[in-house]
């Protein structure tokens, strides 16, 4: 019989063969299913093997003593552990996605076409659309380059001694900030500042503008510093802006109906820390990113599972779409289904950078 995969049990090599490949994927299936042990006799009944249960149990034996699986009590069945999801994964990220309905297709993307010039609500609908499609929570942030750009920049007169500096980004994010002045002003200077300041710095990034720092007067000096500090904020917070919906399908999973767990969610939330976790487990490029249980940062998250990619075009906008949800999770769905949201949101962005 093949063996495929390494494992190590109790301090000795273990290597799964085909027939407990066949029921470990069982009992991550079946227990996916019902959040309900799974028992060797339902076992055989589900694997199609031509085999005894007592050929089960003894693969199932083995698989507990490997790691794969736990039985929460001494009678009960078996429940899948975190290596155990992680073979499963890794097998289904090597076969076809799972296929979405044609329907449910088109109706993504009639949902994102309908806000295809409103940047500002993308990462808004993608979540609520990601989060229906998959039954989890859904985290989604705004499309925008790792270095930020001077789009556009202007210098307003408010009174003589107080000038308002105006810095556009890319992604038409605008920043405003005060700028108080040790003497007084004119109007015609200001509006002769502006002019040399936006010929010198629209369409650099902080990194760019930095060898210009010499051969300035005190108020450009000042003023660049001031454009300087937006866009070093602005790179700082790369991934700040950010939605998050579908809390309610996430605490409905039968996991979490223990207060105490939920209040855990619930503060992993507010505080950020699980955006966060999302966000540095994005991988490069348009590929999909399963982290599974204790895998996560931070034993809050480990009851979850998270499956994210990136979207976008390189060297220009880039953003994350992710789901979050129990261990227990459908991967195939759910990998499916952010396949399918980050093509999407690939294509809002294209049409934008590229058109």
């Amino acid at each position: 019989m093949k063996t495929h995969q390494k494992g190590t049990g109790t301090g000795r090599y273990f290597m799964l063969t085909d027939r407990q490949t066949a029921i470990l994927k069982v009992i991550v299936e079946d227990y996916t299913r019902t959040a309900a042990p799974i028992s060797s006799e339902a076992i055989a009944r589900s694997s199609g093997l031509s085999v005894s249960s007592a050929t089960i149990r003894n693969d199932v034996g083995a698989l507990k003593e490997a790691g794969y699986i736990s039985h929460p009590h001494t009678s009960a069945g078996s429940v899948p552990l975190d290596k155990a999801y992680r073979h499963y994964v890794e097998a289904l990220l090597l076969e076809e996605p799972a296929p979405i309905p044609h329907s449910v297709r088109q109706s993504v993307k009639h949902q994102l076409s309908e806000i295809q010039r409103d940047v500002d609500e993308w990462a808004n609908i993608s979540a609520a659309v990601l989060s229906q499609l998959v039954g989890n929570l859904a985290v989604a942030t705004f499309p925008k380059a790792k270095e930020s750009r001077v789009r556009h920049l202007d210098v307003v007169y408010m009174q003589d001694l107080v000038i308002m500096l105006i810095v556009v980004l890319e992604q038409t994010h605008l920043r405003r900030q005060l700028i108080r002045l040790d003497t007084p002003i004119e109007l015609g200077e200001v509006e002769g500042t502006a002019n040399r300041l936006r010929s010198n710095l629209m369409g650099l990034s902080r990194r760019e503008i930095e060898p210009q720092l010499m051969s300035l007067s005190p108020l450009e000096e000042e003023l660049v510093s001031a454009t300087m500090s937006v866009l070093k904020e602005e790179d700082k917070a790369f991934y700040r802006d950010h939605y998050v919906n579908g809390l309610r399908n996430l605490l409905g999973q039968p996991e979490f109906v223990e207060n105490e767990m939920t209040r855990s969610i619930v503060e992993s939330i507010e505080n950020g820390s699980l955006v966060e976790a999302i966000l540095e487990g994005t991988p490069d490029g348009d590929v999909v990113r399963v982290i599974i249980g204790q895998e996560n940062t931070g034993d809050v998250l480990w009851p979850l599972s998270i499956v994210v990619s990136r979207y976008g075009v390189p060297g220009q906008a880039m953003g994350t779409v992710g789901v979050v949800g129990p261990t227990r999770m459908e991967y195939s769905r759910t990998i499916s289904g952010v396949r399918l949201m980050s093509s999407a949101m690939s294509d809002l962005v294209e049409n934008i950078y590229l058109s």
